[in-house]
């Protein structure tokens, strides 16, 4: 009698998503917004500097900008169906490598030992660090280069637990990275009202495309001290990517499905969709305008012991700009309901030298 085969596990049916996508403009918007807020968060500025740069703000198109930009981040969205990236992965029939090659992201298995308390003790105060950034005047910027130096080098329990593991992963799937540098801390999502702290609920990528001004206006990240190691190894490619991941308190006896996290493909970008809002010394971030041909994907029901790579900044040496990022939102998951378990997750952002 032959021996028995083991058949091959089926793929979970498809779940593509109908909902909607928040936080994206129209295609008659405008492609940049100035959203200088100086005149309130910046403390090296006289009595006079204030009052004039508020009369500036109200009087010469900032104050428009400012609402015409929160009324589409806060407050617009439009229906989309959000496609099933397990199902890509399975259709596409690529390696995990091959795959985040081509799409910019990608999931895979990783489970950690890391509890709530390990994940709330490394998260960032961001809060603590603009106002640090917002005084460098009066103390030389002594409190914010000590929590830059905590945010890289802090004790911590993504630093004891995480980091290493989060190499090794990364390394597998980008097996031309030739320095990895993963931080202390990352940034800790959960259910509040709070818009810092809830999920971020706009289609964005946190930093524009022309590598000098990422490096010289963002006060979030250390990019200067990695450029300086981008040029000292003399690095073909700068790349920042994200590893996310929905995290404990969750449970874990069912999967994230309250605000999951989903991505564009870059394929179905046009030149015209992109819209800069500059916050001045707050950096440049880059939102979209609605365009039929993008599509979005995700990844339904993740687990505690699964986590999204993707891509948000990447750097060619002797290219002009930034090779196309990975836009993302999180977005309304119509299977979630009143009894849907909240999402806690973690971004941990990782430079990486190619």
């Amino acid at each position: 009698m032959a021996a028995a085969t083991a058949e091959a596990t089926p793929p979970p049916p498809r779940r593509d998503a109908v909902t909607r996508l928040p936080g994206i403009f129209s295609r008659e918007s405008k492609s940049r917004y100035d959203l200088d807020f100086e005149w309130i968060v910046s403390g090296d500025l006289t009595l006079r500097q204030r009052l004039l740069e508020t009369l500036r703000f109200f009087l010469y198109g900032g104050f428009l900008d400012f609402l015409q930009a929160t009324c589409v981040l806060y407050g617009r969205s439009i229906p989309a169906t959000i496609y099933d990236a397990r199902a890509l992965e399975a259709e596409e029939g690529l390696s995990k490598a091959e795959f985040f090659e081509k799409h910019g992201f990608v999931i895979l298995d990783h489970q950690v030992d890391m509890e709530a308390s390990d994940w709330e003790e490394s998260d960032r105060d961001v809060n603590k660090l603009l106002k640090a950034y917002n005084n460098r005047t009066a103390d030389g910027g002594e409190a914010y280069r000590k929590i830059m130096n905590d945010f890289r080098h802090g004790d911590t329990p993504v630093r004891e637990k995480y980091a290493g593991s989060v190499e090794s992963l990364l390394r597998s799937v980008l097996p031309r990275a030739k320095k990895i540098m993963p931080p202390a801390r990352g940034i800790r999502r959960f259910p509040t009202i709070n818009p810092n702290k809830g999920p971020a609920q706009q289609v964005h990528n946190d930093y524009g495309l022309v590598f000098e001004d990422v490096v010289n206006r963002n006060p979030f990240f250390d990019f200067d001290a990695q450029v300086a190691e981008y040029e000292e190894a003399q690095a073909e490619e700068y790349m920042l990517v994200n590893l996310w991941r929905p995290v404990r308190p969750m449970s874990g006896d069912e999967p994230c499905r309250s605000y999951p996290l989903c991505f564009l493909d870059a394929s179905t970008l046009d030149g015209d969709d992109f819209v800069t809002v500059d916050s001045a010394s707050l950096g440049i971030a880059i939102s979209l305008k609605e365009n039929p041909k993008q599509g979005f994907y995700y990844y339904p029901d993740m687990t505690l012991n699964e986590v999204v790579i993707f891509k948000q900044f990447h750097q060619v040496r002797k290219e002009k700009t930034a090779r196309m990022p990975v836009f993302h939102t999180a977005f309304k998951d119509p299977v979630a309901n009143k009894t849907t378990e909240g999402r806690y997750s973690f971004e941990y952002r990782v430079g990486i030298l190619c």
